[in-house]
């Protein structure tokens, strides 16, 4: 009898609802396999497999018991913290600020709720993880292939609880670490340097050293995913370093200085140039293909991580389309959304509308009556209408196609689309800012180009693109970012850890357009400090020690 205690580094309570896996395209179904108490599960190989769909499913879940948590989650409200109220998007003249609105114009505060649900959600996360790792310690395999099983799913559990606190830290700063299946409810936040060092970067480093290649279902981790967030994190906290991210507050527990920018920036190098070099993943031909709800074959040859729905029947707590970034209209008709975000008149602008195809695609008009059919791998999906240019007061965010709702299967507002979390193009533009710090930014400009040269305009080259675009190199690295990765959920931390955040915001210009009308209340609402989060009112009440470590200013 072996265990595979050995392999394990630790990790807190409870798993609230286990799931199981599904089709090929997509694993999770999400229909509950059990609610019974951990004590009576992990007792099979199959029952840890259940529990580490779990563990899965928080990244992007609805509910946990007694309470809602979607808009603290990638099902949509994730989406909205990450990207919304940043140079990229703005909150939409009609639509309504509270809650799940309220980061389009900066007006979140301890007490919205979408924050409290991003902890609430991600912690039990963490929570699952950690189940699953300490009862993974004392599980006995029996044959070499069990253990080679558990070894796996101990990987992914690592490599999921790193993502957890990946996206806790870079909103709130320092937060509690919790490391066992029973947590010190008076935990107090541990800096991030402790979360990263003693945390996210271990834990990665586990997955990427002990994770299969490939996934052993679609939409799980494999070692490629591990070695791609690992090389976004080391480019993460260099650029934090580098450009004194938040050090203006003088808070030592969300502070960068630790942190050696230089030796980052090369293992960034190292690691992300494993997965350009010998990895599967590619830019697939058609950018269109990564945002639509029938072509998930196509999206995974270029995703390495995404927060997943399964194309079926009945099973899954589907995001509402509504919700999405996706053209404007109405859902019953055309698959269309509320429009709740606007593009800034400066992302737009940031655009060759005439070489760049990605314009027609991530900003659109809405649908209307006019809006025809087109047929995408034999599914028919409607048309928004085209933008005008980057002052139209109708543009929508475009970016995610639904199909037509005489073809779904599942409920008529249901967005089976899978988010894409992390893909090859992202990692390529990764790979370009680690070599334009390790001193080559002749190649670095030559990973942006090849960004490019899928998206170029019949009749024209990505030498065009790159001859009317900006000549300093980071300036155009986050502008490619941002057309590349747009309402990817990569605007606020790019802009965050390059110390440009309250700068980009209050650049917009409130009389640019119609799609600006709102910026005049985001500049309202926004200030210097709110480039962290504030930790929320629900736990500050339950851990009196964290109302003694609230960020600054709230």
């Amino acid at each position: 009898m072996k265990t595979i205690k050995n392999y394990l580094y630790s990790g807190v309570l409870l798993v609230l609802g286990l799931f199981v896996s599904c089709e090929d395209i997509g694993f999770l179904d999400k229909t509950p396999y059990s609610t019974s108490s951990p004590e009576n599960h992990y007792r099979t190989i199959a029952e840890f497999e259940t529990a580490l769909m779990g563990c899965y499913d928080a990244i992007n879940m609805q509910d946990i018991p007694g309470r809602n948590v979607q808009m603290g989650t990638y099902m949509w409200g994730l989406q909205y913290m990450l990207s919304a109220g940043t140079d990229e998007l703005v909150l939409n003249s009609t639509a309504p600020a509270f809650d799940r609105n309220a980061f389009g114009i900066a007006s979140y505060g301890i007490s919205t709720e979408p924050v409290s649900d991003f902890w609430l959600a991600y912690y039990a996360g963490i929570m699952r993880c950690n189940v699953l790792l300490d009862k993974a310690a004392l599980f006995e395999t029996t044959n070499e292939q069990e253990q080679a099983s558990m070894i796996q799913m101990v990987a992914e559990a690592r490599f999921l609880r790193a993502f957890f606190y990946y996206h806790l830290a870079s909103l709130f700063g320092g937060v509690p670490m919790n490391t066992s299946s029973s947590p010190d409810p008076l935990a107090p936040r541990e800096s991030l340097e402790v979360i990263y060092t003693e945390m996210i970067i271990p834990d990665l480093l586990f997955a990427e050293e002990n994770l299969s290649p490939t996934p052993p279902l679609a939409g799980r981790a494999d070692m490629w995913t591990a070695k791609g967030y690992l090389g976004v994190i080391y480019n993460y906290l260099a650029a934090c370093k580098r450009y004194q991210a938040g050090e203006e507050f003088n808070f030592p527990l969300n502070s960068f200085q630790w942190v050696d920018a230089d030796q980052m920036s090369e293992d960034a190098k190292e690691m992300l140039e494993e997965v350009v070099e010998d990895s599967p993943y590619r830019l697939i031909e058609r950018y269109d293909y990564l945002f639509r709800e029938t072509t998930k074959s196509y999206q995974q040859e270029e995703c390495l991580f995404t927060a997943e729905y399964a194309l079926v029947i009945g099973g899954d707590s589907y995001a509402n389309i509504v919700y999405q970034f996706s053209p404007g209209g109405d859902v019953t008709r055309f698959g269309g959304s509320w429009a709740a975000h606007r593009p800034t008149v400066e992302f737009a602008y940031s655009y060759n509308r005439e070489l760049d195809t990605r314009y027609a695609h991530n900003i659109t008009g809405p649908y209307n009556n006019n809006s025809v059919l087109e047929n995408i791998e034999g599914v028919d999906y409607y048309v928004p209408t085209v933008s005008t240019g980057p002052t139209f007061w109708n543009n929508s965010t475009g970016k995610y196609r639904h199909m037509a709702p005489s073809e779904k299967k599942i409920r008529v507002n249901a967005s089976a689309i899978s988010i894409p979390l992390l893909r090859y193009a992202d990692v390529l533009l990764q790979y370009a800012e680690a070599l334009y710090f390790t001193g080559d930014e002749t190649s670095a400009r030559g990973y942006l180009t090849q960004v490019r040269e899928r998206i170029v305009a019949d009749g024209h080259t990505a030498d065009e693109l790159d001859a009317v675009y900006r000549d300093n190199f980071i300036d155009e690295l986050l502008d490619e970012r941002s057309r590349e990765l747009c309402y990817e959920s990569k605007r606020r931390l790019d802009l965050f850890r390059f110390n440009r955040l309250n700068d980009a915001i209050m650049s917009l210009d409130p009389n640019a357009g119609a799609p600006n009308e709102r910026v005049g209340d985001l500049h309202l609402n926004w200030k210097p400090y709110k480039i962290w989060i504030p930790i929320p009112l629900r736990e500050i009440g339950l851990n009196p020690n964290l109302s003694k470590q609230q960020n600054p200013g709230y």
